[in-house]
């Protein structure tokens, strides 16, 4: 099994773009400004259609800064996450309809990826929806100071939602699924967030927590999701058993952490890397504590040490492994129809003034 380059995807803009969302018919891309945050809409060949002016605090801007993503809904509409955590609604033509408030409880947290957004919009039974997963949705202070850092952390956590557009009625699910073998087994491993992801077209959901050998996938199609497979994940680099992790161990601990989900037609991909053992992390930590990232000797040991694998599961199964990616950048965006899009603009070895996305197909 491997992932075989099928063309690519070149988009005529000067600054680095990442892929937030393509279209389920239309295939239009909606792209996002890794540096400006400034969204375009893109056609699937990479002929910008609309370079929105958009940043501003105009009646229909979004704000200086930006969103945190963008994302569809449908295929007339797209939606801004904001900086203050609002989601805003907008026509294709770039003009706002409508503002919904935050769902945060406060701010508890801020979580940043220059590829990964957090929110989804979706049509479901006629009805416009977003789903997504928002750490704000839980005070941590709502817990017992002795209780923050044991399993008792997991029953609590409901950061997976939907939000109805209509009338902004909100949903919260339990983040960490009840047969997750942690949450039985009553064993602490960290507080960080699982992976979700959507498929449009099916209505499934998938659940990845980090620290795991589990995959949980939902039928969503009614009005809550139903678990329709709990797959075991396998490798030889994975661990069966998982160990207990105390919060200060979290960055030196060498399991290694799911770091991506995604649905690719009708397949999923989840991915995992290998870490830098961790008594020569630690022994690099100790000439560097606040740049350890900087050290030479880290990079060797990164190059040595740390790979990237994918494991590919269907019907609920795992059905092989890829090693790597077969082309230069990191996976950004996969869509329903099975294509994944790998983005080489953030680091390329030759400077470009245009951005490359190369697709590609499992096969």
């Amino acid at each position: 099994m491997a992932f075989v380059l099928v063309d690519s995807v070149v988009v005529d803009v000067l600054e680095p773009l990442v892929i937030d969302d393509q279209q389920l018919l239309g295939e239009a891309f909606l792209m996002r400004g890794r540096n400006s945050r400034n969204p375009y809409l893109v056609n699937k060949n990479g002929k910008v259609i609309k370079a929105y002016d958009l940043l501003n605090e105009s009646p229909n801007g979004i704000g200086f800064n930006g969103a945190f993503g963008y994302s569809f809904l449908g295929e007339g509409k797209w939606v801004a996450k904001d900086l203050l955590y609002r989601y805003q609604l907008y026509d294709l033509e770039g003009k706002k309809a409508k503002v919904m408030e935050s769902i945060n409880l406060g701010l508890y947290s801020v979580t940043i990826s220059f590829y990964q957004t957090f929110f989804r919009g979706l049509i479901k039974d006629g009805e416009e929806i977003l789903f997504g997963i928002e750490g704000n949705l839980f005070d941590l202070n709502s817990l017992p100071k002795e209780n923050r850092d044991k399993p008792i952390y997991y029953d609590s956590v409901k950061t997976i939602f939907t939000y109805r557009v209509k009338d902004q009625f909100l949903k919260q699910m339990n983040a960490y699924p009840a047969t997750w073998e942690p949450r039985i087994e009553r064993k602490y491993v960290g507080n960080s967030a699982p992976f979700i992801a959507y498929h449009r077209s099916k209505h499934l959901m998938a659940v990845l927590p980090k620290v795991s050998n589990q995959l949980f996938i939902y039928d969503f199609s009614g009005n809550e999701p139903v678990l329709l497979h709990e797959v075991t994940l396998r490798h030889k680099y994975r661990p069966q058993i998982i160990p207990e992790i105390a919060e200060e161990e979290e960055y030196t601990s060498s399991y290694p952490r799911f770091t991506g989900l995604w649905f690719v037609g009708d397949k999923i991909i989840v991915e995992f890397k290998t870490r830098i053992p961790e008594d020569i992390l630690q022994s690099l930590m100790a000439k560097s504590p606040m740049r350890v990232d900087e050290l030479p000797e880290f990079q060797e040991a990164k190059k040595k040490f740390v790979k990237t694998f994918y494991l590919v599961i269907e019907d609920g199964k795992q059905i092989g492994v890829v090693e790597g990616l077969s082309v230069p950048g990191m996976l950004d965006y996969t869509s329903e129809s099975g294509e994944i899009y790998v983005n080489d603009n953030i680091n390329p070895e030759v400077e470009r003034e245009y951005n490359v996305f190369y697709r590609l197909k499992i096969k």
